[in-house]
């Protein structure tokens, strides 16, 4: 995400940020996060043109919504390990709280997702932050 913004023009933006902004700041409880705020925050982004959306969890009915309206879902493909050895790294530099508890959730929903076919694309997740970043680029400017 801090890559795209220093080096593209895009409108980037992300799930936890959104939320953050659109709940003055304050992390909200699951019930609030997943069934208002991310609704809200997600209609909100996907009715602009040309927004690159991160997330890691986005209701199915809103996945396509987004599809309906011209969005391209992309899936980072990234292994258990690679995750959790992120998570570590950002919980010591970022000071973020552990996710792992979710990570395989998170897998096991990506392929749900895949299996309903509401992904478009899969990108080899563990490439450079500059592989990836080029990847997402093309995307965008087709």
């Amino acid at each position: 995400m801090r890559y795209l913004r220093e080096h593209t023009a895009l409108d980037i933006f992300e799930t936890d940020e959104e939320v953050m902004k659109a709940n003055n700041n304050v992390w909200p409880d699951n019930k609030l996060k997943n069934e208002v705020l991310v609704p809200k925050t997600t209609r909100r982004i996907i009715a602009q043109q040309n927004a690159i959306y991160l997330a890691s969890y986005i209701p199915d009915e809103l996945l396509r919504e987004a599809k309906a309206k011209g969005f391209t879902i992309v899936l980072l493909d990234i292994s258990l390990e690679a995750l959790v050895a992120r998570n570590k790294n950002r919980m010591k530099i970022e000071n973020y709280d552990d996710a792992t508890p979710w990570l395989q959730m998170q897998l096991s929903n990506f392929n749900k997702l895949n299996a309903a076919g509401l992904i478009d694309l899969t990108i080899y997740g563990e490439s450079s932050i500059e592989v990836l970043a080029n990847k997402i680029t093309k995307i965008a400017d087709t």
